[in-house]
């Protein structure tokens, strides 16, 4: 599969599941939600990776990169996502976590010596121009208070939340790029960074909860932990690891940027599911991201 192809299709696993989870994070709290997720992500990945049975493929002296990308990508990668979901809603987080993609591309060509030539550079720019042009237009007046839209709390903290699972998106998927060089196995991979995250989420998540200042303590519906168990198996276990090929296997700045194009692929969900057309200016975004998409591909 083309890296390009499958970094899109991670960008639209992701538009799928933060539809899905908006509602139940936004009641169960942030740092619960990622919990939780993970739990049932490492079991469907536990799985899969012993059917696969291709640990051997991991070199030892790759473990602490995992490691270190597990950290920085999924316990504070994801717990920034979340936290800003739970607070600022999926469409103004998605706009501050596509800045990954530009920071991604920074540390490919200071790390691994990538290069974007001026067709790819020109659809970089388009890429993520569009993204952020179709997110800041995406919404019209009226729907402040749905749960894909309201505001819990002050705007800046939910955008510090979401910078810095930007942040942590984007050193981690750098941190993982010379594990796939070796010729690790995908999932196998994803399945160990599952493995490292989980007990330090459970371990530290009192602090975490009184850092993010989440309070929400609601009772778990069945209903939430189906959207849960789909969150954590199109999102994390589908997902992350077309991500996680999709760097192995190609540019990390241009993957990058293509998965970043989340918020453009969730434009018609937001319009079937809340029945209102997204405006204009969204539209004309989703056009130059398009545009950009091609010339990267």
């Amino acid at each position: 599969m083309p890296y390009q192809i499958a970094a899109l299709l991670a960008a639209t696993m992701w538009a799928l599941s933060s539809l899905v989870a908006a509602e139940p994070v936004r009641r169960l709290g942030g740092p619960r939600f990622c919990r939780l997720r993970l739990i049932l992500s490492g079991i469907v990945l536990l799985f899969i990776a012993l059917f696969r049975g291709e640990w051997s493929s991991i070199a030892l002296g790759d473990l602490w990169l995992i490691f270190l990308s597990s950290v920085v990508g999924l316990v504070i990668g994801d717990l920034g996502l979340f936290v800003a979901m739970e607070r600022i809603g999926p469409r103004r987080t998605s706009v501050l976590f596509t800045t990954n993609a530009p920071i991604a591309a920074l540390g490919g060509v200071i790390l691994y010596s990538e290069a974007l030539h001026s067709w790819a550079l020109l659809g970089a720019i388009c890429t993520v121009g569009g993204v952020m042009l179709a997110v800041n237009f995406g919404s019209r007046r009226g729907v402040a208070d749905a749960v894909f839209e309201r505001v819990d709390g002050p705007l800046k903290v939910g955008a510090m939340w979401a910078s810095l699972g930007a942040l942590g998106q984007a050193v981690g998927a750098l941190a993982i790029k010379p594990v796939f060089e070796h010729g690790s196995d995908t999932l196998t991979v994803s399945a160990v960074r599952v493995f490292f995250a989980l007990p330090l989420l459970w371990i530290f998540a009192k602090p975490i909860d009184r850092l993010a200042k989440s309070t929400e303590r609601t009772p778990i519906l069945r209903g939430d932990w189906n959207r849960m168990f789909f969150s954590s198996t199109v999102a994390m276990v589908a997902g992350a690891t077309l991500l996680l090929y999709a760097i192995g296997h190609g540019d990390t700045g241009v993957a990058s940027i293509l998965a970043g194009t989340t918020p453009v692929i969730m434009l018609p969900l937001l319009w079937i599911v809340t029945r209102r057309s997204p405006s204009l200016g969204a539209w004309v975004g989703a056009l130059l991201t398009i545009v950009g998409t091609a010339l990267l591909i």
